[in-house]
């Protein structure tokens, strides 16, 4: 009986734990089951919260994408209209500087003409700056080869360097003019890669020292050769030179390493090389295919159509023409110029892209169409200069595409090649 009793007093207490087991158990797994109620609120408030936030973040970017966007357009469509103006101004310098026996400048005009280009050269570069800043760098894509005068273009980066010169207590030595040193380069990257030549070469000149530039023409080719002061360390690479620089350039912004001033030469058929200067500093080297002389060999006085909204524009195109011996037409809408066009069946046409009424595009698009003009030469005058521009000119069918500001030598090249004239050589003479 007792062991009865002790058993079914252990089997009482057995179930007794049991049961208290499972309440306690049972307790903390509703704990549990409050507890990842509570988290699982509270994972789904954040997830809301952060799903709100990014929405709003990328309300914000779209945002700042539009505005940034927007500001690139402002700032490209600034470029084009300053380029019109400057296309002006350095045309009739240009025109003022060309040899005229019969009225030539007195050495206090060609000062001021001198001064006139190098403050358009500046110009000039900060508008292609603020361009290359837009589109992104080091300008990649095919470059639009042209006729440019790299003594000019020399000539314009120094004198835009004068007041960082003399800040640096560093003297540019910019060689005189000479005759016949043209190259075949886009206008643009020529100018931005001088300008970072020059300043690599401020940078690494101690003050009193100078930086020299030699110009000289070798097989078909153009070389500059430009000399720092800066003195090499004993034991140092000779890859310093090819660096990027300093991450700042003149004016604050953003410089274009010397890697890819490499780069921007190469794809225009030169080459960038450096040297150690016997004296002290290094001599970077840099050449271009040389350019041939623009002439127009046409045995007959050939009829020009130029089609262009801006009346200055139009009367420095009429000074050009008649240095060339053009006889030129001007019209100022695409509607007058079609018209025109089918009136005078000129030689070749030289088209403005930004007509106000009727753009170059569409004007070009109705010559094509039309029997009567579809065979004339038309040469585009822009100042949409950028890649996707001339990629959209070209495939208009442009028979060149000249970007503004006009340099006159380029123009004559071009009317040369659309008029079917020899080629000539350095000096104006026939090749065989």
């Amino acid at each position: 009986m007792d062991f009865v009793l002790l058993v079914l007093s252990l089997a009482l207490a057995g179930t007794c734990a049991g049961i208290w087991l499972w309440l306690q158990a049972h307790g903390i797994a509703e704990r549990l089951r409050r507890e990842n109620a509570r988290l699982e609120a509270r994972i789904a408030h954040q997830t809301e919260g952060l799903r709100r936030a990014l929405t709003t973040a990328e309300g914000e970017v779209d945002r700042l994408t539009a505005e940034l966007r927007t500001r690139g357009e402002i700032m490209q469509a600034l470029g084009r209209e300053l380029r019109n103006p400057l296309t002006t101004i350095m045309g009739f310098s240009q025109l003022l500087r060309a040899d005229d026996p019969a009225n030539p400048l007195t050495a206090r005009q060609a000062q001021s003409v001198r001064q006139i280009e190098a403050a358009a050269g500046v110009l000039l570069a900060l508008i292609e700056e603020t361009e290359a800043f837009m589109t992104g760098g080091d300008g990649g894509g095919s470059p639009s080869l042209h006729r440019v005068d790299l003594r000019l273009a020399l000539r314009q980066v120094c004198d835009g360097l004068e007041a960082q010169a003399r800040e640096a207590g560093v003297t540019l030595a910019c060689p005189p003019p000479a005759h016949g040193l043209s190259v075949m380069a886009d206008p643009g990257q020529i100018r931005r890669i001088l300008r970072r030549l020059v300043e690599n070469a401020l940078r690494h000149s101690p003050g009193g020292g100078t930086v020299r530039m030699e110009m000289s023409r070798a097989e078909g080719r153009i070389i500059i050769a430009i000399h720092d002061a800066g003195m090499i360390p004993v034991g140092a690479g000779d890859d310093r030179p090819f660096r990027p620089l300093d991450g700042r350039d003149a004016r604050g912004g953003t410089a274009l390493g010397v890697a890819s001033v490499q780069r921007l030469t190469e794809r225009m058929g030169g080459a960038l090389t450096m040297a150690r200067d016997p004296g002290a500093g290094t001599i970077f080297s840099l050449s271009l295919p040389a350019a041939h002389a623009p002439g127009l060999a046409s045995s007959r006085q050939a009829v020009v159509l130029y089609i262009e909204d801006n009346p200055a524009n139009i009367a420095l195109m009429r000074q050009a023409a008649s240095g060339l011996g053009l006889t030129l037409h001007a019209a100022t809408t695409g509607p007058e110029g079609l018209d025109l066009a089918r009136a005078l069946r000129p030689d070749v046409i030289l088209l403005d892209i930004g007509l106000p009424d009727m753009d170059g595009y569409e004007v070009k698009a109705r010559l094509d169409v039309d029997p009567l003009t579809r065979h004339v030469p038309v040469l585009a005058l822009t100042a949409a200069v950028s890649a996707p521009d001339r990629a959209r000119g070209g495939a208009a069918g442009f028979d060149a595409w000249l970007a503004k500001p006009l340099d006159l030598a380029a123009l004559a090249a071009a009317l040369n090649t659309a008029l079917g004239g020899p080629e000539v050589d350095a000096d104006g003479r026939e090749r065989a």
